[in-house]
């Protein structure tokens, strides 16, 4: 391994680190302002703090996306505002969804079921032409049964929030293959930042429409903002961009897949959630699925 795969796969551990522990301030959030009114704090001003970021990025012609091969992309913000534009809503669906689970699940399993994205993505895939094999099929299977164990079927609240947060995972499986398509003809950074400001909007409209917002719950939940918008929006998503060009891409996707297992560690650290075994093993199963299914597809024939 060389050096610059080295510090690509730190960054891609440390954006996976920020991910995971995004999982807590989401779930402590959730006590002074409602979901989408966070949503649209975290991700408007996350996308702010990116602007600038972009303009570091794209003067470094080392690190430009998508110009391999002699082949360039679109790098003006007016051509990447449609593509942005789609992300965003995908972003803003899922991310609402998440955000709501939290009202009824932990921090630690919602980490987890988001995780499964991570499978969804080949499977959403073979709708658009994408082969897949064996081993990802094998995955699923896996994880499916995770989750089985993972889900408690005695605890109606807590299964609504599971299945919230199931429902966000597949959104947020469409959104990374809308991205995959939108990368190959634009710059990705500035997709980026547009698809966060358009998703901090779309949440602010939907947050006037159907939640209370006020200015003095933004304030009582500062810290859950910051943290979003600072460690998970604007440091995390730039350390993905830098660490995605030198990364192995089967090394990437198995440090990915610790985002859940942060989660899980940071839920019982910070907010005493406490797993019995039957939803370890769940957790188990479902880190193994995905696991397995990205082994797959980085040994065996893929798209």
């Amino acid at each position: 391994m060389n050096l610059k795969q080295a510090r690509a796969e730190v960054l891609l551990l440390l954006a996976a680190l920020f991910w995971g522990l995004a999982f807590v301030p989401q779930k402590i959030a959730m006590a002074h302002i409602e979901p989408l009114a966070f949503n649209a704090w975290r991700f408007f001003l996350g996308g702010l703090l990116l602007v600038p970021i972009v303009y570091w990025l794209s003067s470094r012609r080392d690190l430009q996306p998508g110009e391999e091969g002699g082949h360039r992309v679109h790098h003006t913000w007016r051509r990447c505002l449609p593509g942005g534009a789609v992300l965003g809503f995908w972003l803003f669906l899922g991310a609402a969804l998440q955000q709501a689970s939290l009202l009824y699940t932990t921090a630690g399993r919602a980490g987890f079921i988001t995780g499964f994205y991570l499978l969804l993505v080949p499977v959403i895939g073979l709708s658009l032409g994408h082969r897949t094999n064996r081993w990802t099929w094998a995955g699923i299977g896996l994880a499916l049964l995770g989750l089985y164990w993972l889900a408690d079927f005695s605890e109606q609240a807590q299964l609504i929030g599971d299945l919230m947060v199931f429902a966000s995972a597949f959104v947020f499986a469409v959104q990374v293959l809308s991205a995959d398509h939108f990368v190959r003809r634009y710059d990705a950074l500035r997709l980026a930042c547009i698809q966060f400001l358009v998703c901090g909007v779309l949440s602010g409209v939907a947050a006037l429409v159907v939640e209370q917002p006020s200015l003095q719950s933004a304030v009582d939940a500062a810290w859950p903002i910051a943290y979003m918008m600072v460690f998970s929006t604007a440091i995390a998503f730039t350390f993905q961009l830098l660490a995605q060009r030198h990364a192995a891409p089967s090394h990437a996707t198995v440090i990915m897949s610790l985002e859940a297992v942060f989660a899980l560690v940071a839920g019982w650290l910070f907010l005493n959630e406490m797993l019995s075994v039957r939803e370890l093993l769940g957790c188990g199963l479902m880190l193994a699925g995905m696991l397995v299914s990205h082994y797959g597809n980085h040994t065996g024939t893929h798209h």
